[in-house]
């Protein structure tokens, strides 16, 4: 009996324990590596953004290199009049690969977690007086692991965001961008 108790003390301690030695390492990224089609699996922010808007399906995005070299994003987004691509190009920090930037002060950090299947994207910035914080949880696919869900959580966390307000948006492909270029 007294064999026992130590037993299951580790079988239910065990768990926990190999959560902290199992998660997934990050990496710095290239653009190359960012290129080709992304989903949005999960996001969280301290955003102005209604209730009933944040939970609205994400459309999946793409990043391609543009004619004169830069890193644009695109995404096709449904409205009423029918599916319209938004693009934006992004400069590269000169001294960060991992740093790219949409205006001279909006800065947006990328870090591979885990492989290159998902990647971590986030911004922070001051905004009239206000701390802007968003950050996403982006995939190849829409299946990240559970230790990649609980490194998410860990970086929104790091923020200083409630883990609990992390959104998992679902995908609406009904504006599937045709093709890369």
């Amino acid at each position: 009996m007294t064999m026992k108790i130590p037993l299951l003390m580790v079988a239910l301690i065990l768990p926990s324990v190999e959560n902290l030695f199992f998660r997934n390492p990050q990496y710095t990224l290239t653009l190359e590596q960012l290129l080709g089609k992304w989903y949005i699996t999960r996001w969280a922010g301290n955003l102005p953004i209604p209730a009933k808007k944040k939970l609205t399906p994400l459309p999946p995005f793409v990043f391609v290199k543009n004619v004169i070299g830069k890193l644009e994003f695109r995404m096709n987004i449904s409205k009423p009049i029918g599916c319209v691509q938004f693009k934006i190009y992004m400069d590269e920090d000169r001294y960060n690969s991992n740093i790219f930037y949409i205006w001279p002060k909006f800065s947006i950090v990328f870090r591979f977690i885990g492989g290159t299947d998902f990647a971590i994207a986030a911004h922070v910035g001051k905004f009239n007086r206000e701390m802007e914080k968003v950050t996403m949880l982006m995939g190849r696919h829409m299946a990240p692991t559970p230790t990649v869900l609980l490194d998410f959580e860990d970086f929104v966390e790091s923020l200083i965001l409630n883990k609990t307000d992390i959104i998992n948006p679902g995908c609406d492909d009904s504006c599937e961008l045709s093709g890369q270029t």
